[in-house]
């Protein structure tokens, strides 16, 4: 067992909790070049006694720097309170972070109601139960179950040649159609696919995205 194993790890770990960054540990500690830590970072050599003595000035913890074991006694307070204002300058950026990802959302996504994923015989074939409470079903009674059976008998044909086969289930194929609700009465439903052929080009999936339309009718069959 090599007893320096991992030092890099640590040692970068040490430097950007306490400092930020490699160029700032480098002027706390009076190193001209950040590049004379690199062979240090990547693990191709260990810390000699200069380094391990600007380290240990700076307040790290030597021990666990090159054998992985924390050190104990007191003297590690110090260091903890040094990196204080560091972590609070962290945890507020990433508030702030979080905040602007919240606003981008409400802007940008797009939302929908269910969603699930068809074989390439167009059944549905897995994450089925969002589609199923969507349309008042049971758990698992649609699975296994033609997509196409779901849609008005008046609307089938067109489905099955504009969505499936000419655009392929293309990310612009938007429609608005009519779904068959568990209560046997069909409802207008906006629904978009999307064909994933990553694993072959002769062996897709459908990914169905659907949403309620506003003010939906029951229509009777």
């Amino acid at each position: 067992m090599n007893i320096y194993e991992n030092i890099n790890h640590r040692l970068r770990e040490y430097i950007l909790k306490k400092h930020g960054s490699i160029s700032s540990f480098c002027r706390a500690v009076g190193i001209k070049y950040p590049a004379q830590l690199t062979p240090y970072l990547k693990g191709k050599s260990i810390p000699g006694k200069k380094l391990l003595k600007q380290l240990e000035k700076d307040g790290a913890d030597i021990d666990w720097i090159m054998h992985g074991k924390k050190n104990k006694t007191i003297s590690g307070l110090g260091s903890l309170l040094a990196q204080s204002s560091y972590k609070l300058e962290m945890e507020s950026l990433m508030s702030k972070t979080y905040l602007l990802y919240q606003q981008l959302s409400e802007i940008t996504s797009i939302f929908f109601d269910a969603y699930a994923v068809l074989n390439q015989n167009l059944v549905l074939d897995e994450f089925t139960r969002s589609l199923e409470f969507f349309l008042g079903y049971k758990d698992n009674e649609l699975k296994g179950r033609e997509f196409l059976d779901l849609i008005h008998p008046n609307e089938r044909a067109y489905i099955r040649n504009h969505v499936f086969i000419e655009k392929e289930g293309s990310l612009g194929c938007e429609l608005l159609s009519r779904f068959r609700h568990a209560g046997n009465q069909y409802i207008e439903i906006e629904w978009s696919a999307y064909a994933n052929s990553i694993i072959s080009k002769d062996c897709k999936e459908y990914v169905i995205v659907a949403r309620k339309v506003k003010q939906t009718q029951h229509i009777a069959e």
